[in-house]
């Protein structure tokens, strides 16, 4: 009698299971992987969403400085301000009344001189910013120490536009002497579609005020 090596082969079941068990394998690490991609550039961008921020109510710090600075001047001086801060908290005519406005105002450098602000028209210093993305941010491409503003182009170079927008809120208090700033940075992340938003604020006050 003749025997046959008979040899049992995997059925159909079992080769579901092990491929099912092999993705689960390949499929688990990639979604992690991804999943913390993700949430590494999200953190990345809220970094930099409190830098631009701060930078906002840095540089209002430093407008009203300059304005102070400027009643030391010979009142000869065009640019002399005998009250700097009633000029700074101007909310009609003064040079920053569009960041007085509910929608807010735009403020960087001026290009190629990171001592000055930005001016937009005479005496005007704060960009009216009426729609969500009239403040856009841009890397200025021109100016390494100026880096970002709201132009889509300086000097005829196109900037690099980002997902961040800024907008400066400037708003009394019941005190003459103070104002409230708001510096609130907004964008988009992946496929969030609600905007993100990091807001700072802080308290200017009139450092020539006196009490007597």
């Amino acid at each position: 009698m003749i025997k046959l090596n008979q040899q049992s082969g995997f059925s159909l079941v079992e080769t579901l299971v092990a491929i099912s068990l092999l993705l689960i394998m390949i499929v688990g690490p990639m979604a992690i992987s991804a999943k913390t991609a993700k949430s590494t550039s999200f953190a990345s961008e809220q970094v930099q969403a409190f830098f631009l921020a701060q930078e906002g109510l840095e540089l209002v710090q430093k407008a009203r400085d300059d304005f102070k600075l400027r009643m030391f001047l010979d009142a000869t001086n065009s640019e002399y301000l005998a009250d700097p801060w009633t000029s700074f908290v101007d909310d009609t005519s003064g040079p920053f009344r569009n960041c007085f406005k509910t929608t807010g105002c735009g403020l960087w450098w001026a290009d190629g001189d990171v001592r000055k602000l930005k001016t937009f028209g005479p005496g005007i210093m704060g960009r009216d910013c009426p729609s969500p993305t009239s403040c856009k941010l841009y890397i200025n491409s021109a100016d390494v120490r100026n880096k970002f503003n709201n132009d889509s182009s300086t000097a005829g170079i196109d900037n690099e536009v980002t997902p961040f927008s800024r907008k400066i809120y400037f708003s009394t208090t019941d005190d003459t002497r103070e104002i409230k700033v708001r510096s609130e940075v907004t964008w988009r992340t992946g496929s969030i579609v609600a905007d993100q938003k990091v807001v700072l604020d802080t308290y200017l006050f009139n450092t020539n005020y006196e009490t007597n």
